[in-house]
């Protein structure tokens, strides 16, 4: 970042005005600070020597040198006495400033609290934010990809929140048009940048809370069965049984994809309905499963966690939360998206060959909020 300024500041101040009179070194700062910004001093960033500027503007090597602290001082270049100056990459070209943020219209608190935590990086740093959605057509199971071959020429990277499905190809050719960082889920097939919650760690810290609580019988619930971040949970909690040396029950795993109400609450009543074979507890892959649930338990006259436990996960709305006592798993969002952002300002100063090299799977960390449908310990 250059001095706390977004770059179109930097262009602004650095014009001059009708009454302005620049002294020798400030029209040469100024000529090297737009270069600068335009990226022409090639992957290394290294700037011509002294000798060479001084011809280039001919100046004598000490007006160079003055130039050469100004822009050091603004944060544009860093001097070594040996080496040379170079540039200090981290504000945008000027005709390459805008990073777009695919994402679903839905004004959901996770879509808002991801988009202001990568917009809080990448403005100060002199980008502008451009929100594009990605919403299907009507009548259509896949979400608008941004297209690489009519991406316009001042968007210098691309965050997207995948869904499922996801068209792999056109996410392949992105990838390779420009810097691409996936955000809360991978796309199988495709090798891209990915900030992601560690939904393992999460779905095996919320099982261990009911085992500690005394729980053997614990099943699994989830509306979402093709999501990664689903899989995910799922995984963490088999390892968890595992772990206490609990074989897994296939009746506790309860997947649904898109079935009919009154088809949940006859599966529901099935799986509740064996007796001392029935689950103790629940583990939700989500918190709107778990609010379906709690529902469906009331409907029942099923006490929570009186008669059986249940979490969710997301933790997305921990007012409401707090007075449904529902015990949830937390996610930041802000984090997520400051973390997208870095890695998009970090990826626009490499070649694409450096880009594709090797990709970049970053795992949130997540934390467990227990609350009162958790609270009734079993006891032997």
């Amino acid at each position: 970042m250059v001095n706390n300024r977004v770059i179109w500041y930097i262009l602004y101040t650095s014009m001059p005005k009708p009454n302005d009179t620049l002294h020798r070194y400030q029209e040469i700062a100024r000529t090297l600070r737009h270069q600068i910004l335009r990226r022409d001093f090639g992957n290394d960033g290294r700037l011509p020597g002294e000798r060479v500027l001084g011809e280039q503007f001919q100046v004598q090597r000490n007006t160079i040198r003055q130039a050469l602290a100004i822009l050091e001082k603004e944060g544009h270049i860093v001097r070594d006495e040996k080496r040379g100056s170079f540039v200090r990459l981290t504000g945008p070209r000027v005709d390459q400033n805008v990073f777009l943020l695919s994402i679903h219209r839905e004004s959901m608190p996770d879509l808002n609290h991801l988009a202001e935590g990568f917009s809080k990086v990448v403005e100060k740093a002199g980008y502008v934010v451009r929100r594009q959605y990605t919403d299907p057509p009507i009548g259509a199971a896949i979400d608008i990809v941004p297209d690489a071959s009519t991406l316009p020429k001042e968007v210098a990277g691309v965050l997207l929140w995948p869904q499922n499905p996801s068209d792999v190809e056109s996410l392949k050719l992105l990838n390779a048009a420009i810097p691409l960082v996936l955000v809360d889920r991978r796309v199988l097939g495709l090798s891209s940048d990915c900030v992601r919650f560690d939904d393992v760690h999460g779905g095996q810290m919320v099982t261990e809370h009911l085992l500690s609580q005394g729980h053997k019988r614990i099943a699994f619930l989830t509306d979402e069965v093709f999501a990664e971040t689903v899989q995910q949970r799922w995984l963490g909690y088999v390892k968890a049984l595992e772990s206490a040396r609990i074989p897994i029950n296939p009746a506790y795993g309860l997947f649904f994809q898109g079935i009919p109400e009154e088809t949940f609450r006859v599966s529901l009543r099935n799986l509740l309905g064996r007796g001392e074979k029935s689950p103790t507890a629940i583990v939700c892959s989500n918190d709107l499963v778990a609010f379906m649930l709690l529902r469906f338990l009331s409907d029942e006259g099923i006490r929570v966690p009186d008669d059986i436990a249940v979490t969710g996960y997301g933790n997305s709305l921990p007012d409401y939360l707090d007075a449904m006592t529902l015990t949830s798993v937390e996610q930041s969002f802000n984090l997520m998206g400051q973390s997208a952002a870095a890695i998009l300002l970090d990826r626009v100063n490499q070649t694409k060959e450096e880009r594709l090299k090797r990709s970049r799977d970053t795992l949130i960390p997540v934390r467990l909020i227990p609350r009162g449908s958790s609270a009734r310990q079993i006891l032997d």
